[in-house]
């Protein structure tokens, strides 16, 4: 082989990886949009058009909406581009919180848990976090509760006060004493309380909730699953299957720039099916560690984190993310959208998952005599006898998540 034969075999290899590295990053919407716009420009790479549902009109423009909305994932993705770009142990820290990252916008595990999960000092992933923090608009997301997400907008504005630092510390007595235990912890009076509290209801509590982020109701899933014997068989649909044709042209009226275009088509072919095969391989994974969820539901929900994922699989963390981005698995109990199913034990000594222990919760909830309902100190002690290590303020958090009012308020309503 002569060294320009060689020097473009290399070329060509060295292509051919990129567009696999490329496609593998791109979420569903982000491949449609490049295919489209490689297609304008090569001649060779024929797409088809996936036949649309039957569909009204309305439904054509609640799709359209859906579609223009970025999701809160790929929004961050590019917000934090210049971080993960970074390669090496940023790109693994960033990419490892935004996977992390919840609906609301808010940071779903403790930096400490994420730390030791990627095997590094809780000191990185604290710092990295206040990059993040930083870096990506709207103020408020990566939060780790409400003060945060309160306190990182009030310093973006340059609106944080002594007094609105010292309610802001004390805000969880707000549900359980009202204003004036609040007055009281932070030695305030209670009219500048109030006007403080003003002031907060003001900003965004859950700054990721207006990103779509479940499209459930707007397509078609993208996998089915159908149970067979102990395990599942998936069918991926065919929103997921290549779309891309590579046009016939005879050899002998083939010029320089028709060969150079059926290279880059066919190079294109490639990494879409190497895209398939990995979506394939997470989702199987996805599936195999979470059976029991597409039998029974939340309660059989799985402690599960992409990180595992990507260790099953081989593919880099920030590669699992992007594939299970927007993705819609179809089972048993209805569609699921993929990214749902992950979630870490509800705390680092629990082996249950958080919609594990909040369905818990809900059932003994459900069972509660009205007039004496259970506090939330003695449904942490009823979960802890039951081998479930969780706090009363985790207790708390998800009883709130699953939009069950406090004890008193439930009492009232009895």
């Amino acid at each position: 082989m002569t060294v320009g034969l060689q020097l473009r075999a290399r070329q060509s290899q060295v292509f051919r990886l990129g567009q696999v590295v490329d496609l593998l990053q791109m979420s569903a919407a982000e491949l449609d949009r490049h295919l489209a716009e490689l297609a304008q420009d090569n001649p060779m790479l024929i797409l088809r058009r996936r036949p649309p549902a039957a569909v009204s009109a309305t439904d054509v423009l609640e799709m359209t909406a859906v579609a223009e909305a970025n999701s809160l994932y790929d929004h961050v993705f590019r917000e934090l581009a210049g971080l993960i770009g970074q390669g090496g142990l940023m790109e693994t820290v960033v990419t490892a919180l935004i996977a992390e990252l919840e609906p609301s916008g808010w940071l779903g595990r403790a930096p400490e848990e994420i730390a030791a999960g990627l095997g590094v000092e809780d000191r990185l992933v604290r710092t990295a976090l206040k990059v993040v923090q930083k870096r990506v608009e709207p103020v408020g997301l990566f939060a780790r509760d409400l003060s945060e997400c309160l306190r990182l907008q009030l310093e973006d504005r340059e609106a944080l006060t002594p007094e609105l630092e010292g309610i802001l510390a004390h805000l969880p007595l707000l549900e359980k004493g009202g204003v004036t235990a609040l007055a009281g912890a932070a030695g305030m009076a209670l009219d500048r309380v109030q006007q403080g509290l003003a002031v907060l209801r003001r900003l965004d509590p859950k700054p990721g909730s207006g990103f779509a982020t479940d499209a459930t109701l707007m397509r078609d899933p993208d996998v089915r699953l159908s149970p067979r014997g102990a395990g599942w068989e998936i069918e991926f649909l065919s929103s997921l299957q290549p779309v891309i044709e590579i046009a016939d042209v005879p050899r002998r009226g083939r010029t320089a720039e028709t060969t150079e275009a059926l290279a880059r088509a066919r190079a294109l072919k490639q990494a879409l099916e190497v895209r398939v095969s990995a979506l394939r391989q997470v989702v199987g994974s996805l599936v195999a560690r979470q059976g029991g969820y597409f039998h029974l539901g939340d309660a059989a929900l799985a402690p599960l984190t992409m990180s595992e994922i990507a260790q099953e699989t081989g593919f880099h963390l920030s590669t699992v993310s992007r594939v299970l981005n927007g993705l819609l698995i179809e089972g048993p109990n209805g569609i699921v959208a993929a990214r749902s199913l992950f979630g870490g034990a509800a705390s680092t000594q629990a082996a249950q998952s958080r919609p594990q222990v909040q369905a818990r919760i809900r059932a003994l909830l459900a069972g509660e005599d009205p007039a004496r309902p259970i506090s939330d100190r003695g449904l942490t002690a009823l979960l802890q006898a039951e081998g479930i290590a969780v706090s009363r303020r985790v207790v708390s958090n998800y009883r709130r998540d699953i939009g069950i009012p406090s004890p008193a308020q439930r009492r009232r309503r009895a």
